[in-house]
Parts: C-alpha cells; structure tokens; sequence
C-alpha cells in the first residue's frame, strides 16, 4: 500500500516536523509505502523564509544581505530545510493546488493531518488541498488528529467543508471539542485521537534525536508566546535552584540565560529536552515530549492552544503539572512526574486506540 500524507510540513517549527516524522515512522513501522506530499503554499512558507518568498537574483541579493546582518536566520532555515529533505521522503514539489492537482500521485490513500491543517487562519480561507480533494475517487481520504484551531466551524466555509468531508473515508480530529460538529457536517462517526508524536516512544526518536550540547545542567524554557508570567516563574525558578535557563531564543527579563538554541533543528531539539533537569513550556509539544523524556516539568497554557495540553494531562492524570498563575506555585512536587510507569500504561492505553483507528481506516 502507498500513502501519501498533507500537513505543515515546511513549517519551521518543532512541533510541526516531529509530528509530520512521527506519522511517517508509524505508517512505515505498519509496512506501509510513506511519502510526505510536499505540498508547500506561500501562505506557509512566507512565515518561515527569512527570503521572503523572493526568487532569482533579489533572492542572492537578500541571502548575502542576511549572511551579514542576520547569518542565524539563515542557519536555523537551512538546518530545517536540511531535516526536511533527509528525514522526511518527501513527494513532489507543489507550491499551488493547481501544480498538486495536476499530479496524479495515483495513491492507494491519502491522510491529511495531524497539525491546524483546517484552520481557515492558517490556510487562507478553505484550500481544497488540506481537504485532498485533489485525491483519486477511488483512493481512501483519511483524516488524522486533524484541527480546526479553534471550537468551532468558521460559517463562511460550511458548505465547502461538508462537501469535501463527505468524500472522507474516515476521519478523526485533534480535539474533543469540535467532534460532534465534524460528525454532523460530515454525516459520519468522527474519532478523537492522539497527536501522532504520542504514538510513538522515546527511543524511537533515536533515529533523529541528537545529543544536547550544553554541558551543565540547566532548565528548559520553550516557550511559543509571550507569557510575562512564564518568565517570571521561570526567574523564581532558576534563582531558586541556582541554575541557568536555556531557551529557544534570547527573551527580555530572563536572567541568568545560556546561549539559545535558536539554530537548533527538530533532532536536536529533542537532545535539549533529554539533557533538560527541569521544563517550563506553554508549548503542546514541549509538553509531550516532557513526558516521554520522564522530565520534571510545567505546563502554563497557551493563550489559544492551550485545551489540548488540558485535555491530555487531564486523560494522564497529570493535571497537576498546569500552572494557571505563579501565585499558585507552593513546592516543586508539581514538576515531578509521580508515577512514570503509570503515565506509560495509560499512553499505552490511548495509544492502542489511535491505532486501531489508523489500522482500520486504511483496511490493514
């Protein structure tokens, strides 16, 4: 069987990679033939080249400009270009749905997902890519973890929306939230499943994980949005501890701040996380990859994204590890992981049936 799979692939973000590796892995692990469909809209891409889209000779021109001015945009781009076209096995290259289109890839199926991949914010509207109406009629259209970004179904897009999903042979969404509307709109059972990183355990990421460089301990900041409240927690912790903070990029009030990891890729990432002793993080992923790791952590919620992370530490019992206001914080017993052996049966246990989801969706 081959299957090709449309998510934010190209998205400089961590998040956004591992979970694209990580469906990949486990489609493979299945014995199932697995492409990345390198689909790749400007809409997308334009947040994360620090060419801005430019091509030809202003592309050069702005590449030596920022070379000199801002040489670790340009690496941190090309370390995540460079993860892209060697972990990943990507198929094709298609800017526009009229190029994906006009592919005939001739898949046995097509997954779209995990990531905000129905977000009208994040994909300009409705592009009927995310939607893999672009598939073969007799191809299976599955949706994994899919999102829509938010608890609801933007109006304007409905009927659009209906129509593609009817063609689904399965689907699945990211948050319980917006199930019952999906299945309505689509006139078929709809599953909530596990992000597709939590499929997996963390010694499968060895094959892409690298070994942190920083030397001495130290606590972990990854943080995806401004939280003046993170950043004081995170002071109070460090002084607390006399330890340094290492974090993603440098951020204004931090004290006592190692050199970031800004330039770091998705593999290395997840060696900055291992080598971590403790983890502040209003990020979903800072958050799974805590407890895949065993790290002591805490998890400030995301303004907008924050549900999921509510969600999964709530089906873990771990909702203790959320801290809503600093002034909350009395002892370090909410860093530690209580039971990690227990936290594992209950993955386990959510794992078995994202599973039985995929397996069944694709007829194996």
């Amino acid at each position: 069987m081959k299957v090709g799979v449309v998510t934010f692939h190209s998205a400089n973000n961590y998040g956004a990679v591992l979970q694209t590796w990580a469906l990949q892995k486990v489609l493979e692990d299945l014995n199932i033939t697995t492409g990345v469909i390198n689909y790749h809209p400007d809409i997308i891409d334009g947040l994360y080249d620090p060419m801005k889209l430019k091509r030809g000779l202003p592309r050069r021109l702005l590449k030596m400009k920022l070379y000199i001015r801002n040489r670790k945009s340009l690496i941190r781009y090309n370390k995540f270009q460079s993860f892209l076209g060697t972990k990943l096995n990507l198929i094709g290259d298609y800017r526009t749905y009229k190029e994906l289109e006009a592919a005939n890839l001739n898949l046995d199926a097509y997954i779209v997902g995990s990531d905000q991949v129905w977000n009208p914010t994040h994909i300009g509207g409705f592009d009927p890519a995310y939607y893999l109406e672009f598939a073969e009629p007799a191809s299976k259209r599955i949706s994994y973890a899919a999102s829509l970004g938010t608890d609801y179904v933007v109006p304007k897009h409905k009927n659009a929306m209906e129509k593609a999903l009817n063609s689904f042979t399965s689907i699945s969404v990211r948050e319980r939230s917006i199930q019952n509307e999906i299945s309505e709109l689509a006139g078929k059972p709809v599953e909530v499943v596990l992000d597709p990183t939590l499929l997996l355990d963390k010694d499968d990421y060895d094959e892409i994980k690298v070994k942190s460089k920083y030397k001495e301990p130290y606590i972990l900041v990854y943080s995806i949005e401004k939280n003046p409240q993170l950043m004081e927690f995170a002071n109070k912790i460090s002084v607390s501890l006399g330890m340094p903070i290492l974090q993603r990029r440098p951020m204004n009030g931090l004290i006592n701040q190692m050199e970031p990891f800004y330039t770091s890729d998705a593999g290395e990432f997840l060696g900055h996380i291992e080598a971590a002793k403790y983890v502040i993080t209003n990020s979903f992923h800072g958050t799974v990859f805590s407890i895949l790791y065993g790290k002591p952590f805490v998890s400030m919620l995301h303004t907008d994204t924050g549900r999921r992370t509510e969600d999964l530490l709530k089906d873990l019992g771990m909702s203790s590890h959320i801290l809503y206001d600093i002034k909350d914080f009395d002892s370090f017993d909410i860093f530690k992981i209580d039971n990690i052996e227990e936290t594992k049966e209950k993955i386990m246990r959510l794992r078995e049936n994202s599973m039985s989801f995929l397996k069944a969706s694709l007829g194996i």
